[in-house]
């Protein structure tokens, strides 16, 4: 191969991996717009395993809540103290407590709670399905005459779909505690005061916000796990592959939805 033609490779490298990336992002949209179909289709239908779905709820929702608690803490504790320097700056230090709830109920409950699931329970599933494929369990299913969507995918959906709403408002309550915390000790604002200026903010849309953020989370978090999962053949090492998939695709997709979502309800007009 010649220097000039070793050259041009070398120019189009860059290019050739991004169509190669773009193709395996499309692909996998795909694959999880045909999962979640069929996952919904057994569930209008009734076909749901109310035993798995318990022992699923238990691993994403109560397994979850410890990390959810640590990350929402202390990120409601940065937050609310760098709004509170802020606001004192400024004499509007009675507006602290609505500026807070205002950001912990429409970004930062639904988001830190979808992160850390999408980091504890995404990967898991993921590297669980691998390992099915892999050690052919799947296959075995199938020979059983067993969909294993319905059996492995649909109880995870279900669940997922009932605990995610509970620790986003879990993650936005203890967000709510740092916040009120903060305002207290460093800009001397009332407990009281803090909460009245939350009732004058927050409006009964922030809420519909916030829950329909953490059902589209769940969505997200469980659809792409399963898809990576269920798609994945070959050694140990593509465990670990489809572990980094699921967490780097799970939590793109995550911020993209949310500054979507955000952009239809709150965009001005």
């Amino acid at each position: 191969m010649t220097t000039s033609a070793r050259s041009r490779n070398n120019f189009f490298r860059p290019f050739d991996v991004m169509f190669e990336q773009f193709g395996k992002c499309c692909q996998l949209i795909g694959q999880c717009l045909i999962l979640l179909t069929r996952t919904v289709g057994y569930i209008l239908r009734g076909d749901i395993d109310k035993t798995e779905t318990w022992r699923q709820c238990y691993r994403i929702g109560v397994q979850s809540w410890f990390v959810v608690a640590i990350t929402a803490l202390f990120t409601g504790f940065a937050m609310s103290l760098q709004i509170s320097r802020e606001l004192v700056m400024f004499g509007a230090d009675t507006a602290i407590g609505g500026v807070v709830s205002l950001a912990l109920v429409r970004e930062i409950g639904p988001i830190t709670a979808g992160i850390m699931v999408a980091g504890r329970v995404g990967s898991s599933v993921a590297a669980e399905l691998t390992t099915m494929m892999i050690t052919e369990q799947i296959d075995a299913l199938k020979v059983m005459r067993v969909d294993p969507v319905q059996f492995l995918v649909v109880p995870r959906f279900v669940a997922a779909m009932l605990m995610m709403p509970a620790l986003s408002v879990y993650a936005m309550a203890l967000g709510l505690i740092a916040g009120i915390i903060i305002a207290y000790t460093a800009a001397n604002v009332p407990v009281a005061t803090f909460l009245d200026s939350v009732k004058q903010t927050i409006l009964d849309r922030d809420f519909g916000t916030h829950f329909l953020k953490a059902w589209l989370n769940a969505i997200i978090i469980i659809i792409v796990s399963c898809a990576i999962g269920l798609r994945t053949r070959g050694g140990a090492e593509d465990v670990g592959i489809a572990t980094t998939r699921t967490i780097v695709w799970a939590m793109t997709l995550l911020f993209i939805c949310n500054y979507i979502v955000t952009a239809v309800t709150y965009a001005p007009r």
